[in-house]
C-alpha cells in the first residue's frame, strides 16, 4: 500500500508540474501526460518501475473515457450521422487497413503481422482529437461533425477487429463458425442492453432521483457502467466497448447530461493516469538506436492515413478544405490502438520490440496533431491554388450550373441550421430574396427538392461568393458558430463587397473585437446573449423594472463585464430598484424560533411589511415559496421591502427583539 500512495504521489506531482509547463506554452494537456509518462517511468527516470498498478488504473480509464464519449451522443445522433459514419468511416478504416497491409508485406513483413499492423494503425485518437477541436471551437464546423462521425465509427470497429486478432494469434485454431457465433452473441447482447435501456434503466433511474441524493445517483450511474461492461465483455467483446454502449444507455434515458457531470472528475483524472501509462512504455532506447527509421515510419503512418482519409471523405463529395481538415486530424494513431497492440502481445502476435517500436510510433503521431490541426487552413489555402479538378476543390456536391437566378439587395445565408431557416422564413413573408451556401449536402439535396435557393458550397471561398451574388446582396449572415471558419468568410467577403452588412455569430465574446477588425458588422456572440437572457429573468425576479434590464442588456452587450460590474455596483441603491424598496438576503440563523415554522406562520408580509420572494436551502433554490413552504437553519430568504423594515426582520428571526403579534 506504501508503494501505491508513493507511486500515486510522483504521478500527481509530476504531472501537475509538466500540466501547467503545457498550458504556459499552449500544448495540449494529453501531450503533457505522455511526457510525465515518460519521464516518471521504468524507461525514464524510473521513479516508478512498477507500472502494473498504473496500468489497472489506466484500464479503469479508457472505461470511463468511452462512458463519457456514450452520454454524449444517443442513438437518434449516430443514425443522423450516418452516411460521414458508415461511407467515410468504413473507408478509411477499409483502405488505411489494406494500404498499411500492402506496405508491411512489402517490407518483408508476415502475413499475420501485416494485417495486424494495418488494423493497429487504422483508428485514430478520439480523446486528442475531441479534445483538440473543443478547444478550438470546430466540434460544430463542417469537418467537426465528420471528424466526429469518423471516430464514433472508428471506435465500434475495434469489435471486429479484436476478433480477427484473436484469429491471427499462433496457433489458434478457431473457426469461421466460432467468430460468426461469437459476433452473433455480441449482437444479442447490444439488442437486449437498448431493450433494457428503454424499459428498464429509465425506471431505474427515475427512483434514483427521487432520492435526491447525489451519492446515490453517482453510485448507480457507475454500477450501470461497470455491469454493461461486464457483460459484453463475457459476450466476446470489450470492456471499452460496453462502457460506450453503457453511455449511449444512460444516454437514451435522458440522464446523460446529469451523469455527464457527475462522471466528468473521476474520467478526467483516470484518462490522464491511461496516457501517463502509455508514456510509460515509451521505450527511449528503441528510439536512439534507431532515430531516423522511427521518425520515417511516423511521418509514413501521418502520410498514409491523411492521404486515405481525405480521399475517403473526398470520394463522399466534400470539398478540398473540409476533407484535408479531416485527413489531418485523423492523422495520429488511437488509443485503442495501444489496447489492440497489448492484445497482440498476450496472444504472441506482437513482440516486445514490435510493441516497442509501434507505441513510440504512435506517440509521435499524437504528438504532431495539434500541430497539424493548427496549419491545416493554411496548407488548404496552398493545394487550392494548384490545378486540380473541380470536383475535388469544391467537391461533388458544388452547384455546376452556369446559368442561375438574379440576386440583387438580397440576404446571403451561410449555413441552414436552425437559425438560418429562421432567417429564412422571416425574409420569404417580409417579401426579402435570400440564397442559403451549405456545407452538408444532404441538407442540399432536401431543401432544392423544396425549392429553396440553396447550392454547396464553402462560403470563405471568393468563387463561392460570388456565386451568390455577394457584390449585388445587402446582408450576409454567418450562422455558424465556428470562429476559425467565419474569421475567413468575414475577410473574403468584406474584401468583395465594402459595403456589405455582415453579420457574424460566435461562440466566445473573445472573439468578436478580431471579427469587427476584419469586416463584420455586427457580431453575436453566444456567451453575451445567453447571459443577458439570463440576467432578465434573474432580475424579473427582483422586480427590476423592464427599462432598467433593457439597459444593463444593451451594456452587456457592447460593453467589458467588469465594467458592467461595476456600474451595476453604483446603481445598487438607486436606479436598478423600485424606488423606496431594497433586497437583501436574510440568513436564518441556527436555533431561530421559526426554524421548522411555514411561511405561514411566519406571516411576514403583514407583520412586517415585508415579501419572501425566494427561499435558498442548500443548494435548492426555490422562487416566490408557497405559503405551506417551511424554513430551515441556515436557509438564505430573499426578501424585499423598506430597508428599515427588513432591518426588523431579521431581528426578528436572529432572536434579538420580540416577534410581533
Amino acid at each position: 500500500m506504501d508503494i501505491i500512495l508513493r507511486d500515486i504521489t510522483i504521478i500527481f506531482a509530476v504531472s501537475t508540474i509538466v500540466l501547467l509547463i503545457c498550458a504556459k506554452i499552449k500544448i495540449p494537456g494529453i501531450l503533457g501526460y505522455l511526457i510525465t509518462g515518460l519521464l516518471i517511468g521504468p524507461n525514464g527516470l524510473g521513479f516508478i518501475s512498477n507500472t502494473e498498478n498504473v496500468a489497472h488504473m489506466a484500464e479503469i480509464g479508457v472505461i470511463l473515457l468511452l462512458f463519457t464519449i456514450g452520454l454524449e451522443f444517443s442513438l437518434k445522433q449516430l443514425l443522423a450521422l450516418k452516411r460521414s459514419a458508415l461511407g467515410g468511416g468504413m473507408l478509411q478504416v477499409f483502405i488505411t487497413s489494406i494500404f498499411v497491409t500492402l506496405l508491411c508485406m512489402i517490407m518483408g513483413l508476415g502475413t499475420e503481422l501485416s494485417i495486424f499492423i494495418g488494423m493497429i494503425i487504422a483508428p485514430s485518437s478520439t480523446a486528442i482529437v475531441l479534445k483538440l477541436m473543443m478547444e478550438r471551437g470546430e466540434i460544430e464546423s463542417p469537418y467537426g461533425r465528420i471528424t466526429t462521425s469518423v471516430l464514433i465509427f472508428q471506435d465500434i470497429a475495434v469489435i471486429p477487429m479484436m476478433l480477427i486478432a484473436r484469429m491471427l494469434a499462433p496457433g489458434n485454431d478457431s473457426s469461421v463458425w466460432e467468430i460468426v457465433l461469437t459476433l452473433g452473441n455480441a449482437v444479442i447482447v447490444v439488442i437486449l442492453l437498448f431493450a433494457a435501456a428503454r424499459f428498464i434503466v429509465p425506471k431505474l433511474l427515475s427512483k434514483v432521483t427521487n432520492t435526491r441524493s447525489r451519492e446515490v445517483f453517482l453510485f448507480s450511474i457507475i454500477l450501470i457502467c461497470m455491469v454493461v461492461a461486464v457483460i459484453t465483455n463475457k459476450a466476446g467483446l470489450s470492456l471499452a466497448l460496453g462502457a460506450f454502449l453503457a453511455g449511449m444507455i444512460v444516454s437514451e434515458t435522458g440522464y446523460g447530461y446529469q451523469a455527464l457531470g457527475n462522471v466528468i472528475p473521476f474520467k478526467d483524472v483516470f484518462t490522464g493516469f491511461f496516457f501517463i501509462s502509455i508514456g510509460m512504455m515509451i521505450s527511449m532506447e528503441t528510439f536512439i538506436s534507431h532515430p531516423v527509421f522511427i521518425v520515417f515510419l511516423a511521418l509514413l503512418v501521418i502520410l498514409v492515413k491523411t492521404l486515405v482519409t481525405t480521399m475517403a471523405i473526398n470520394i463522399l463529395g466534400y470539398s478540398l478544405e473540409t476533407s484535408l481538415k479531416t485527413g489531418l486530424a485523423l492523422a495520429q494513431v488511437g488509443e485503442f490502438s495501444f489496447i489492440l497492440a497489448t492484445t497482440g502481445l498476450m496472444d504472441g502476435i506482437f513482440n516486445e520490440y514490435q510493441n516497442s517500436l509501434f507505441i513510440t510510433i504512435a506517440v509521435i503521431s499524437m504528438m504532431a496533431t495539434p500541430f497539424m490541426m493548427l496549419f491545416s487552413s493554411q496548407l488548404v489555402k496552398i493545394l487550392s491554388k494548384l490545378p486540380l479538378p473541380e470536383n475535388i476543390l469544391k467537391g461533388y456536391f458544388h452547384d455546376k450550373k452556369t446559368d442561375k437566378k438574379v440576386f440583387n439587395d438580397h440576404i446571403i445565408l451561410v449555413g441552414f441550421g436552425l437559425t438560418g431557416r429562421m432567417i429564412a422564413k422571416a425574409a420569404i413573408q417580409s417579401g426579402i430574396e435570400y440564397i442559403v451556401i451549405e456545407m452538408n449536402p444532404n441538407t442540399v439535396n432536401q431543401e432544392k427538392q423544396k425549392g429553396t435557393p440553396i447550392f454547396y458550397g464553402d462560403a470563405s471561398q471568393e468563387e463561392i461568393l460570388e456565386h451568390a451574388s455577394i457584390k449585388k446582396a445587402r446582408s450576409l449572415v454567418i450562422s455558424g458558430a465556428d470562429y476559425n471558419t467565419t474569421k475567413n468568410i468575414v475577410e473574403t467577403a468584406r474584401r468583395l463587397n465594402p459595403t456589405l452588412i455582415i453579420i457574424a455569430r460566435t461562440r466566445f465574446q473573445v472573439f468578436n473585437a478580431k471579427l469587427k477588425e476584419l469586416g463584420a458588422s455586427e457580431v453575436i456572440s453566444e456567451e453575451v446573449e445567453s447571459a443577458a437572457s439570463i440576467l432578465s429573468v434573474v432580475f424579473k425576479h427582483y422586480y427590476i423594472p423592464d427599462e432598467n434590464i433593457a439597459a444593463v442588456e444593451a451594456e452587456l452587450r457592447q460593453e467589458d463585464i467588469s465594467a458592467i460590474s461595476k456600474k451595476l455596483q453604483d446603481r445598487k441603491t438607486s436606479s436598478l430598484g423600485v424606488k423606496g424598496l431594497s433586497v437583501e438576503t436574510i440568513t436564518v440563523p441556527v436555533g431561530s424560533i421559526y426554524t421548522g415554522q411555514s411561511i405561514r406562520a411566519l406571516d411576514a408580509r403583514f407583520k412586517y411589511n415585508v415579501n419572501i420572494i425566494a427561499i435558498k436551502s442548500g443548494v435548492q433554490v426555490k422562487v416566490t415559496p408557497g405559503s405551506d413552504d417551511k424554513i430551515n437553519d441556515r436557509d438564505e430568504l430573499l426578501v424585499t421591502g423598506k430597508a428599515s423594515d427588513i432591518a426588523i426582520f431579521a431581528s426578528i428571526l436572529n432572536n434579538k427583539i420580540e416577534p410581533a403579534t
